[in-house]
């Protein structure tokens, strides 16, 4: 019910403009978003920062609110001393996934997503927290800054793993890589139905499909959180041959036989 709610006020929140309103309006197509990342990363080398590659759009209420917080004179400053900000478009859901891709992130779950990189080895820091930035519009400008704050002080080298702990990690990457597919084949779905509705149009079906894929893309970073934290704890209790449990997600309606899907409307 909880996570029904929470995407029936999304489509509230596109609908409306709420939240940012007209501010935070930084989301600009550009010729080639990975050349401008790749400057983004240069410069923050040079300054010895990190960089912030924020994926989002202007149609995102969450993703203006997070521009407005950063732009606000209460950490705008402190912001630009720790780091190299890149605002990245990715439209209606459509493009610029080479990017989170580039860094080890199959799929983005929403907008906005934030990558917090280290220039000096291109390493993503916030693998397992780059979702919570969906809810950018719930974050007054000070716990904004608290959790950069907290990627701030991530630890720059990656610890290399026993090869028990690797195999596992193995495994939950791939059941990452295949949860992506298929959220990748939503987006093309509702990507373009999404475009319409903010056009004023009503799309048939959009509403329920947006739900679908809501809840799986909300739920799916929290489960392969609770994955690597399990295949650690195992990984270090010496458990051998482990193979973890994996959960089953709902088939999207688009994803059914036309028979079945005919037979449950």
């Amino acid at each position: 019910m909880k996570q029904l709610l929470l995407g029936l006020a999304w489509i509230l929140a596109i609908a409306t403009g709420a939240a940012a309103g007209d501010n935070g309006k930084v989301y600009i197509p550009l010729d080639n978003a990975m050349e401008a990342v790749d400057t983004t990363l240069s410069n923050a080398k040079e300054h010895k920062k990190r960089a912030l590659i924020i994926m989002g759009a202007n149609w995102c209420h969450d993703s203006r609110a997070l521009a407005t917080n950063l732009q606000s004179p209460e950490i705008a400053g402190a912001v630009a001393d720790a780091f190299e900000i890149q605002y990245v478009d990715v439209g209606y859901l459509a493009k610029n996934f080479d990017i989170n891709r580039r860094f080890g992130l199959p799929v983005i779950f929403g907008t906005p997503t934030v990558l917090a990189i280290d220039p000096q080895t291109n390493r993503l820091l916030n693998r397992d927290s780059v979702h919570i930035w969906s809810s950018a519009a719930s974050y007054s400008a000070v716990e904004t800054l608290e959790k950069l704050n907290a990627l701030q002080a991530q630890p720059a080298a990656r610890q290399s793993e026993p090869e028990a702990l690797a195999r596992l990690t193995a495994q939950i990457d791939e059941f990452e890589q295949q949860q992506a597919q298929r959220i990748y084949h939503g987006y093309s779905i509702v990507g373009p139905m999404l475009a319409s509705y903010k056009a004023g149009e009503k799309p048939e079906d959009f509403e329920r499909y947006w739900q679908q894929l809501y809840e799986m893309r909300s739920q799916l970073p929290r489960d392969l959180q609770n994955l690597r934290s399990e295949a650690q704890l195992r990984a270090a209790a010496g458990d051998k041959g482990v193979r973890l449990e994996f959960p089953e997600y709902s088939a999207f309606d688009w994803e059914k036989p036309v028979r079945q899907l005919t037979e449950t409307k």
